[in-house]
């Protein structure tokens, strides 16, 4: 999901990645490789790249505004719509992802960094970017986008109580190519502001600025708003046929226009002749994303293009991958394939799977226990699962800020502990007899003391009561079935009883986020106990502070955790007025919740990605961007 963490106010669908499924690249970088045979003819003689979406991903929704509610269409912000889709024809404010470092992109951002000063910030956009039907994006379009937000208030699909927009005070086109937004205190991070609220702007051309009546004046009057954005959102979720022939989605400021796009989420793109960024001399022209099913028909015409489709740029299922050649992280991995060129690539994300802490079937006091989630950590055997179904190619989890890429976010205690939560059975059953149960390795265990004293169970754990557990996971890929069926074995040799469970990708996740009955203050139904769906990228939120994952007022905080000391920490993160202040925050924080255990960490798996020989993709992109204009073939 966009996948990505993606983003806060219960944008879940946007956050969310299936492990080992995501094909996030951002222009996977050319790797050597042994394989034999000479590249075949580009699909459209040199100009055209055919790209395999991850399986079961459908493209169908351009408008890049998102809102929460009975009305709202947060459904649709998912990775494929917003980074393989939005992004491609409307690009955000500020982008994000150099080289392999999630890091601000200047370069391919519409605006230079912004200025702060007191409460004042001021974005000055480049004035290089036109929309396709010549006007130039402006501070309008950028006003266009700020003043819907206003409008939508907490219906923003990403409103924080902390953040947009309920921290403007005010915010003005100052000049046609500034914006300076007067915020209602000085107490925040100037880092956090721009990683994880301004990247989630995306300015909107004036042509948009309309209702079924005609012309409107959203850009400059909050009060037109609601009727807007009900057009729009509207015209968006028409069939795939009248988005394509739309004038409204006809005008972009990004690289590609949409050409067409059918029912089965078949997309293609031309170049955007008026696109103001930089692009790849000789790059491709057309850029085809194709649809399937799931991973084994994908990697059915890897193995042989003779049937008809051709694909240019798709991924490898680790389960078909050779083993990765030593220390490699990307490009160094020999493919089997004919033809392809293999790339390990690793996204900023975070691979997890939540305890569900509101869970209405009794295992809710369970999991508030620090002692069972040490215990039940110790029998998640990361290093097993990578070198297992994974073949080499994955990083171990050990806190919320991820070990790969490597950032300045992490803490050098995290660093250098590496996977601190390594398989030892022994050490979980330890942990359970010490604080009260009836260990029965390969039986059931029990609570035998029941209470809140030391040696016993803990709070509202009955006598008597079993550790007898659930978990869903996310059906379609060989390593994480493999990863699940493995966990509830190791369970077992310490008594714990761990049924699983394949669902649906969509499934898992509308059990954990979707459920309004689990989101709702008085909660009468939300069964689920684990659940395992893959990872969460970080985008467009990039700063990994714990606001969109770990606040206990976060609606991304799937689980429903919620400690006192955490979300003092990370308000202190949000806070921090100096780069020093924000270094040592987001570290104590760090090492603090790697200790707590909000969830159950697993290993974070690279995407593997298979390249036509003779196609260069330019630079890989680690925030999941992808950036085609930078593809060209080469001799």
């Amino acid at each position: 999901m966009r996948s990505g963490g993606h983003r806060r106010g219960g944008a879940v669908a946007a956050c969310c990645a299936a492990v080992g499924l995501a094909l996030l690249l951002a222009a996977c970088g050319p790797a050597s490789g042994s394989s034999s045979g000479a590249a075949p003819a580009a699909s459209g003689g040199g100009t055209t790249v055919t790209y395999a979406m991850q399986p079961g991903a459908v493209i169908n929704y351009p408008f890049p505004f998102f809102t929460g509610g009975s009305g709202g269409n947060l459904g649709n912000d998912d990775v494929y719509n917003v980074n393989d889709f939005q992004y491609q024809m409307y690009r955000p404010l500020y982008w994000f992802g150099t080289g392999v470092s999630p890091y601000l992109n200047t370069k391919l951002s519409l605006a230079a960094p912004p200025v702060y000063n007191g409460k004042t910030v001021v974005i000055r956009l480049k004035q290089n970017y036109r929309w396709s039907n010549g006007e130039p994006v402006d501070a309008s379009d950028v006003m266009f986008y700020f003043n819907m937000m206003i409008a939508e208030g907490k219906n923003y699909g990403f409103y924080d109580s902390s953040g947009l927009p309920a921290d403007i005070a005010s915010v003005h086109a100052t000049s046609r190519y500034v914006v300076t937004i007067e915020l209602k205190s000085v107490n925040f991070s100037q880092s956090w502001f721009t990683n994880n609220q301004l990247s989630e702007i995306t300015p909107m051309p004036m042509a948009w600025d309309r209702t079924a009546s005609g012309r409107s004046n959203c850009a400059s009057s909050v009060t037109n708003c609601l009727a807007v954005y009900a057009y729009l959102a509207k015209q968006a979720g028409k069939a795939a046929s009248a988005i394509a022939s739309s004038p409204l989605w006809s005008i972009v400021d990004g690289p590609w226009k949409l050409q067409s796009i059918n029912s089965q989420g078949k997309v293609v793109m031309t170049f955007n002749n008026q696109y103001g960024g930089p692009v790849a001399p000789g790059h491709i022209t057309t850029f085809v994303q194709l649809p399937y099913t799931s991973e084994q028909a994908e990697y059915n015409v890897l193995q042989d293009p003779t049937a008809g489709q051709t694909i240019d740029v798709g991924y490898l299922p680790t389960v078909d991958a050779p083993s990765p050649a030593a220390g490699a992280l990307a490009g160094a991995n020999p493919s089997t394939l004919p033809n392809y060129h293999l790339s390990a690539q690793y996204i900023w994300q975070l691979s997890y799977m939540p305890y569900n802490f509101k869970n209405t079937t009794g295992q809710a006091p369970i999991f508030d226990q620090l002692y069972f989630r040490q215990a039940f950590q110790d029998l998640v055997d990361q290093e097993g699962v990578i070198n297992g179904p994974l073949h080499g190619y994955g990083k171990p989890t050990a806190g919320p800020v991820s070990l790969y890429p490597p950032t300045t976010y992490l803490s050098q205690q995290v660093e250098s502990g590496g996977d601190v939560w390594s398989l030892n059975i022994n050490a979980a059953e330890k942990l359970l007899r010490e604080h009260g149960w009836n260990v029965r390795p390969n039986g059931l265990d029990t609570c035998a003391h029941a209470g809140t004293g030391a040696g016993e169970c803990g709070a509202k754990i009955p006598g008597g009561m079993a550790l007898k557990l659930s978990m869903i996971y996310a059906s379609g890929i060989d390593w994480i079935q493999s990863a699940a069926r493995e966990l509830a074995s190791n369970a077992s040799l310490a008594g714990i009883q761990l049924s699983v469970k394949a669902e649906s990708f969509g499934s898992v996740v509308g059990a954990v986020f979707s459920d309004a009955k689990c989101y709702a203050t008085k909660i009468t139904d939300c069964t689920w106990q684990l659940a395992d769906w893959g990872s969460w990228t970080y985008a467009p939120d990039y700063l990994p502070t714990g606001d969109t994952l770990f606040s206990g007022t976060a609606p991304n905080n799937g689980g429903g955790y919620n400690d006192a000391k955490d979300n003092q920490m990370i308000t202190a993160t949000l806070q921090a007025r100096t780069p020093r202040q924000f270094d040592n925050a987001m570290h104590a924080w760090d090492s603090y919740l790697t200790d707590q255990l909000p969830v159950v960490y697993e290993p974070d798996q690279a995407t593997l990605v298979e390249t036509i020989k003779g196609l260069d993709t330019g630079p890989w992109n680690s925030a999941d961007q992808i950036t085609p204009e930078y593809w060209h073939y080469v001799k």
